[in-house]
């Protein structure tokens, strides 16, 4: 082991020089080793952040089942009657050509450019008389 001594200081200048050396550097590597412990807490902090916002994305993506009515105008009715009315032309034929089956109930306004309401009855059975509100309701 090789040790510079300065010839201009004295033996006891010399050992403190090289005792405050190795002071400083005792204190440099437990700043150093707290430095690490810091940054280790730091990292595994923001990991399990990240880990819970990934979770709480996956559990709202979760989408629900769009019904086949829901590209028209539409409403259940107190009595539990799907109502489903058209948007424009094209949709208010669609709704009679395709989707208007017997015992449902069409209803329509006199009026030029007025929407198409289909009143679903699933079961086929006679409907109870729908009240005038619903009716003008439905139309729009």
């Amino acid at each position: 082991m090789l040790v510079d001594v300065d010839l201009g200081l004295s033996a006891y200048a010399n050992a403190k020089r090289y005792y405050d050396h190795k002071r400083s550097a005792e204190k440099k590597e437990q700043k150093t080793i707290e430095a690490a412990g810091k940054a280790m807490k730091s990292a595994e902090k923001k990991t399990q952040q990240t880990l819970k916002e990934v979770q709480t994305v996956t559990t709202i993506q979760k989408a629900r089942k769009v019904y086949w009515f829901e590209k028209f105008l539409w409403f259940i009715s107190s009595e539990n009657y799907l109502v489903i009315a058209g948007r424009d032309q094209q949709q208010n034929e669609m709704i009679v050509k395709r989707y208007l089956r017997s015992g449902d109930i069409y209803v329509h306004a006199d009026l030029h450019g007025a929407t198409s309401c289909v009143i679903k009855n699933p079961s086929g059975s006679v409907c109870r008389p729908v009240s005038s509100a619903q009716f003008s309701s439905s139309c729009f």
